[in-house]
């Protein structure tokens, strides 16, 4: 079961934004990701020898904009029409 960052960081969510994972044959994921899916990133500027990595923890949420509390469950919904990859509020 998920402990929402609420909980454990005794504050909020700083934003809120629409994910999209690619699909395999777009050249994206095999695997879609659970929820405590952690996503290291740079800017195209960076020198990661210097200034290091950058590191996302979003909370997933379903279609329903409910958190998802199933830390087995990939995060897109099959009954999505969109994509079956989008996160959407």
């Amino acid at each position: 079961m998920w402990n929402p960052y609420e909980n454990s960081r005794q504050h909020t969510h700083d934003f809120t934004i629409k994910y999209r994972f690619y699909t395999p044959e777009e050249g994206g994921r095999k695997q879609l990701p659970f929820q405590g899916y952690r996503c290291d990133f740079a800017y195209e500027s960076d020198d990661i020898t210097t200034t290091g990595i950058y590191a996302i923890h979003p909370e997933f949420e379903d279609g329903d904009g409910q958190l998802i509390m199933d830390t087995e469950r990939p995060v897109h919904r099959k009954d999505r029409r969109e994509c079956g990859f989008c996160l959407e509020k």
